[in-house]
């Protein structure tokens, strides 16, 4: 398997990122989309990468289920990137806690199973 850590730093060196969704914590898919968290304050890097590239990307909604600030989307030859902004330092904490929790789960096949357990509050 690819690590895709090391494709977006080689590409994009000293973004602070997290790597999220199923190629982090699985099942990867033949249509399975790469789900990258950045900094609010990255994301004018991530626009100017893009441009510099001629590489057209649109920009997606918040989604609540998931609690991000929205982002972008585009194809990076071949492979499919979302680019998740989370708004603070403690919103890519959070991020990062729940892909942390959900690695040390079996994968989760259906889609709507994995983003309720995403989201569980745990007491």
């Amino acid at each position: 398997m690819v690590d895709m850590s090391k494709v977006v730093e080689e590409r994009i060196p000293g973004l602070e990122f997290i790597i999220t969704g199923t190629h982090a914590y699985g099942p990867v898919g033949p249509n399975s989309d790469l789900d990258i968290v950045i900094m609010l304050k990255d994301a004018e890097r991530i626009v100017l990468f893009l441009a510099g590239r001629g590489i057209e990307y649109y920009r997606t909604e918040a989604q609540d289920d998931y609690g991000d600030a929205g982002g972008f989307y585009f194809d990076f030859g071949g492979i499919e990137i979302n680019i998740i902004i989370a708004v603070d330092r403690l919103a890519f904490e959070e991020w990062k806690r729940l892909t942390e929790r959900m690695k040390k789960r079996p994968p989760i096949h259906d889609k709507e199973e994995r983003k309720f357990v995403f989201n569980e509050k745990i007491v």
